[in-house]
This record gives C-alpha cells, structure tokens and sequence, in this order.
C-alpha cells in the first residue's frame, strides 16, 4: 500500500538522500531534558523556534517533512529518532528503555502506519533497544553497547540486540557492535554514516576498530557530539553550527555542510540526527 507517495525501497542507508522525514514539534516540557555536564538547561522558547529552523530548512532543500504535534508533555517527545528504524521494506519498532517514554513510540507507529510504512519487526520484552544507538549502512547495521565498568545504564540489552540481529539478518544486514566510552548515552551522539563508506566520529569515544576500512572523519575533543549529524545526501549533512572546530573539519574533508543553530537541543547532547526520523531516503 502507498499513502501520501511513499513505497519501498523506504530507507537502506543513513546516508541516502533524504526525501521524507517525521518530526515532532517540542512543547514547554523540553526544558526539562537533563543537560550534558557543563551545560545550563534548554531553555523551550528557544528551542521550539530553532526547531520550526530546522524544518524550514529541510523544506527548502527538497524534503517532504510531516509534523507531529506534542501530545505527551514528555521532555523527550521531540527526539522521534529513538521510536522507529526504518529498513528498506518497512519499519523496526523500537522499545525504549525509558518506560515512560513508550507512548512517544506507539504516536510514531501510528504515523508510520497512516503513511502506509509496513510494520515489519518489534523488538518485544525482554528486549529493549533506543533506536539512536543504532546507525545503518550499506550491508551492515552498527549498534552502540557500552564498555564494561562505563558507569551508564544500558538504553539496549543482549535481547534487544540479539532480535535486531535476526531481523535484520532477514533484510541482508549484519549487527556490528561498537564500543562505547562512558558519558556517551547513544551511538548517534558519536557517530554517523554519511556517505556509502564514511563515517564522522569521535575516535576518543567509540571503538572504531570494527568499522574496518571504512573512512573515518575523526572529530576533535570537546566537540564530539558534533557527530550527529542528520545526513541529506551522500557526503552532505545538517549539524549544530555550535561545533566550529568541526564543520571546519567536515568542510575540509570534503563534506558538503549545512549548519543551523540547534544550541538549546545540544545543551543536552541531541544533534539533528536525534530530531527528525527519516522515512524516505533516495
């Protein structure tokens, strides 16, 4: 079924160009999102209208962008990428380990569901998995599984893990676990597929060793959260224009960037990335 002209192939990589994306406008409770170390609290004026930018901008560059309103009054509503991973035929429904956070997921569903995205998987208790720990590329699906001794309660578990393995086993895709250091609460604040064989990343804080020959842009220390990024293309992406040193970086490498002021949402360690779940990828 076809709704709104969205049909497989939906999404294969994270760094295919972007067509269609969901995002969920933010309500006064963002200000409650717990800040990174260092960092004052987000203060939602702010952040809603840096949000209403953000969306702006994918509009100007071609993307078809479907609004959610907030409906929870949760402080994490916004940050639709941890509901869903959409695959190729369809959509993996995720399962947060936050419990309060599983009526963000059922809104996100019901969105999928009315553009006609195929339900294809959940992951089901036991299991939990945040899908923002995980980055897709080309063949392989990367999940984030925190260091022994790194101080953090899990966002996935072996269950979680072990269900999007086999799902994704039935899609062509293989699980590729990659270390994470401690203050890192999601892969995706630290890494990013941004084009069919590269990476941005934060080497100090992500075992890379996996990763095999792929192309690493390393970003500096004190800016790794600049890594979630949101790609819109193959080698070009939207990132927090907070991360100075970093788009100089990126810009250097060769990577197309566009950059907007998401400082109230990086306050707490989001990046674009954490913002906009992508449906429809070229």
């Amino acid at each position: 079924m076809t709704v709104k002209g969205y049909a497989s192939p939906y999404v294969s990589s994270d760094a295919g160009a972007l067509a269609g994306a969901v995002v969920l406008r933010p309500s006064a409770a963002v200000d409650r999102l717990p800040p990174v170390a260092g960092e004052p609290s987000p203060i939602a004026d702010r952040a809603r209208e840096q949000h209403a930018i953000l969306v702006g901008t994918l509009r100007d560059r071609g993307v078809a962008v479907h609004e959610i309103p907030p409906h929870t009054e949760s402080a994490t509503e916004s940050l639709v990428a941890d509901c869903a991973l959409i695959f190729p035929d369809g959509a993996v429904i995720a399962r947060p380990s936050q419990i309060e956070r599983r009526a963000e997921v059922a809104a996100v569903e019901r969105c999928l569901t009315e553009f006609g995205i195929p339900i294809i998987g959940r992951i089901a208790a036991p299991g939990l998995l945040d899908a923002t720990d995980v980055a897709l590329a080309a063949g392989r699906i990367f999940v984030g599984v925190p260091r022994a001794g790194a101080g953090l309660r899990p966002r996935s578990n072996a269950f979680g893990r072990e269900q999007l393995a086999a799902l994704g086993a039935g899609f062509g895709y293989r699980v590729v676990e990659l270390g994470l250091d401690p203050g890192v609460p999601r892969l995706r604040d630290v890494l990013s597929v941004i084009a069919a064989e590269t990476v941005v990343a934060a080497p100090d804080k992500v075992d890379l060793s996996p990763l095999g020959d792929m192309r690493v842009v390393a970003l500096p220390r004190g800016e790794e959260f600049a890594a979630g990024v949101l790609a819109l293309g193959d080698g070009r992406v939207l990132a927090n224009l907070r991360f100075r040193e970093s788009l100089a970086i990126l810009r250097k490498a060769k990577i197309a960037v566009e950059a907007i002021d998401l400082w109230e949402f990086g306050k707490a360690g989001f990046g674009p990335f954490s913002l906009v779940l992508a449906i429809k990828r070229g």
